[in-house]
């Protein structure tokens, strides 16, 4: 990125210290193994979901069977914790597989190098090699892979789940994650990048209206033993904060920074997934606002290079007020929103009860970093035709001056909290009225228009928040 060169020459009063700290912590990230700004334009770390699919699909006649979705889930049996046992794999090539899990439901994590990750055809033959030398029948439905900029960080991680027999009263489900962005204003050292890390991991269970059986695994690496230290502190801190159980299975080894995790957890009720029940003309709402996510990316430019802070100033946008909207998307990223789980487990049935459109959640998706794009995808999911008539922006001048001067590819990023939910009308003003009880910014965006193939019709004016290279690719069908 252009920016990563420049330093600033002339800097204000009281900005001297903060340049020279974050200069000195990208160098520290560098020397890490880790690099701090490649999420900036993408607001994410994470390869292009197009990549990802295009290249799974080219995956064929594996033993480990790949059905990618955004979460795992099985039954849950009364009284019983599923057992997970970790495998992590340095040879993506020809990973040395000494022992192999019997276990028949995994969740895939890979660290790939930008060049393999930025190419289909070079992801898809990598994924393929190393998934020929696996001989038991595993189905993996929950796959994430970050980036990295070198390739001996390059590693493949599975967490096979073993459900255990007995009575069935809910569902437990599984999600993995990686942490998506950083702050690299703050030290390597800062617990806020385990606590994004940890609570990505578990955003997924709470969408699902999980509201008991919490436990994480998180996934981490450093090349010292001091900062691993660190990291593990920070982890201790984070778990007895909310009373989570945590099993830690040391270090993945690689010998570069990484921050990820495993999570699970369990409700009693029926899953709000009732895709092939959503109907024409049921309301879609967004859980919290759009375009949080760009005020993280603009706010680390402004430390990069200082004729972005006075173009700031010319668009009515003080560095005081990025600095607050910084500071709140960081707080939102890393703080659990159970409350979430706990208002879309109320409207949904009883396990075990049939769904009832007229008191129920028909359909949740997950939003996020993806923004508006996730909204396409949950027209292919649910091969219906959406109409968006709303892009409720919760920092609409940073997002606006971002895609303007094509800092960010698409400024309705959104940060944790932000879903897709999908209720008749009267059922969705409830929703929204409890989610407003605890700080939630819920908005209808829009509807369910026809379910005769998917599609998407955006009423609202995109432009302003999408860049025109994105545009085609991601919101065409």
């Amino acid at each position: 990125m252009k920016y990563i060169q420049r330093r600033f020459k002339n800097d204000k009063v009281g900005e001297t210290d903060l340049s020279e700290n974050f200069w000195k912590y990208i160098e520290e990230y560098i020397q890490l193994g880790f690099d701090p700004l490649r999420w900036i334009p993408t607001c994410s770390n994470q390869i292009d979901d197009d990549i990802l699919q295009a290249s799974l699909k080219d995956v064929k006649r594996s033993t480990i069977k790949l059905e990618p979705a955004w979460f795992d889930s099985f039954y849950y049996m009364d009284g019983k914790t599923p057992e997970l046992t970790r495998r992590v794999y340095y040879d993506l090539d020809n990973p040395i597989i000494e022992k192999e899990a019997e276990i028949k439901r995994a969740l895939l994590m890979f660290r790939i190098h930008t060049e393999i990750g930025s190419d289909s055809v070079l992801l898809s033959e990598i994924i393929r090699r190393f998934l020929k030398s696996f001989h038991f029948k595993v189905i993996s439905k929950k796959i994430v892979m970050s980036l990295t900029v070198n390739r001996k960080s390059q590693f493949a991680l599975l967490d096979y789940i073993r459900s255990s027999r007995g009575n069935k009263v809910g569902y437990t489900s599984a999600n993995n994650s990686t942490t998506q962005i950083i702050d690299p204003t703050l030290s390597p050292e800062s617990e806020i990048h385990s606590n994004i890390a940890l609570t990505m991991a578990m955003e997924n269970l709470n969408l699902l209206g999980c509201t008991s059986g919490f436990r994480v695994f998180p996934i981490y690496d450093a090349p010292t033993e001091s900062l691993l230290d660190t990291i593990r502190k920070n982890l201790d801190a984070f778990t007895s904060r909310y009373n989570l159980p945590m099993d830690d299975y040391s270090s993945v080894k690689v010998g570069s920074l990484f921050f990820g995790a495993t999570a699970i957890a369990n409700t009693l009720k029926e899953q709000p997934i009732k895709y092939e029940q959503v109907e024409e003309g049921m309301q879609i709402i967004i859980s919290n606002k759009l375009g949080t996510m760009p005020a993280m990316s603009v706010y680390i430019l402004a430390q990069m290079d200082e004729e972005t802070i006075s173009k700031f100033e010319n668009n009515n946008i003080s560095l005081d007020f990025l600095t607050a909207a910084k500071d709140e998307v960081l707080k939102s990223l890393s703080e659990p929103r159970f409350s979430l789980g706990k208002v879309i487990s109320k409207y949904c049935p009883d396990f075990g009860t049939p769904y009832d459109k007229h008191t129920h959640i028909a359909a949740v998706y997950p939003v996020m970093t993806d923004g508006i794009f996730a909204v396409a995808k949950f027209a292919r999911l649910l091969n219906a035709q959406i109409v968006i008539n709303n892009l409720p922006m919760k920092f609409d001048e940073i997002a606006r001056f971002a895609t303007k001067e094509l800092l960010v590819e698409n400024a309705t990023a959104a940060s944790i909290g932000c879903h897709m939910i999908v209720a008749k009308k009267d059922v969705a003003n409830l929703i929204m009225e409890d989610l407003r009880k605890y700080t939630f910014e819920p908005s209808v965006i829009g509807f369910v228009a026809k379910k005769e193939g998917p599609g998407l019709i955006i009423e609202a004016d995109i432009d302003k928040y999408v860049s025109s290279k994105a545009k085609p690719t991601k919101l065409n069908f």
